[in-house]
């Protein structure tokens, strides 16, 4: 069975249009078979955004396995700040890039499973694992994140309880030594962890 965090070219694509408002701004989003939350905006994602809280640093955004860029977009535009988006799958990539493009946000976008190959830190990394992935896979982002965080710089990620958000705390802690469940609702938690000196 194909997963929205493969590139599996056997899927076939019906490219389409949702109209949403986030943040009291309207949005025209592209989705397509084969990516994540295809038919619109997730509980989960809609939840971090809402929740996010600008953090007071300079620098990127980053929105780590971005699928078509919802959360990387609308927060970009609500808070102007640079944008870099990352998902292994190409055909998130590619909606991630037209969806920029309808919403006038500018941004980076590669499609690769890792972040560890860019030489740039970020005042912010957001995220909602691809939790069919597995732990590893998710581990992965989190330690990557830390990585390529400024100092200062918020990590911010949502999960739901009984996907193993509990462990996934644990993991924050051994590598941001701090968490803030900043939400719980109707089962999905809003972590963010802070990169310390």
């Amino acid at each position: 069975m194909s997963q929205y965090f493969e590139d599996d070219k056997n899927v076939k694509s019906e490219l389409f249009t949702y109209k949403t408002n986030i943040l009291n701004k309207d949005y025209t989003l592209y989705s397509d078979n084969g990516v994540f939350a295809k038919n619109g905006l997730d509980f989960g994602s809609r939840l971090l955004i809402e929740e996010f809280k600008n953090p007071a640093i300079e620098g990127k955004m980053l929105d780590l396995g971005c699928g078509n860029g919802v959360i990387g977009i609308s927060l970009s535009k609500e808070y102007n700040r640079e944008l870099f988006m990352i998902d292994i799958n190409p055909k998130a990539t590619y909606l991630a890039k037209i969806n920029a493009i309808e919403n006038m946000v500018k941004c980076d976008i590669l499609t690769s499973d890792s972040i560890g190959s860019l030489n740039e830190d970020f005042a912010c990394i957001l995220t909602n694992p691809p939790i069919r992935a597995g732990k590893v896979v998710i581990y992965k982002f989190f330690t990557e994140s830390f990585n390529h965080l400024k100092e200062g710089g918020e990590l911010w990620f949502v999960m739901r309880r009984n996907h193993g958000v509990e462990s996934a705390i644990k993991k924050i802690d051994e590598l941001f030594n701090n968490h803030e469940v900043v939400k719980r609702k109707n089962g999905f938690w809003i972590v963010k962890a802070i990169k310390l000196k």
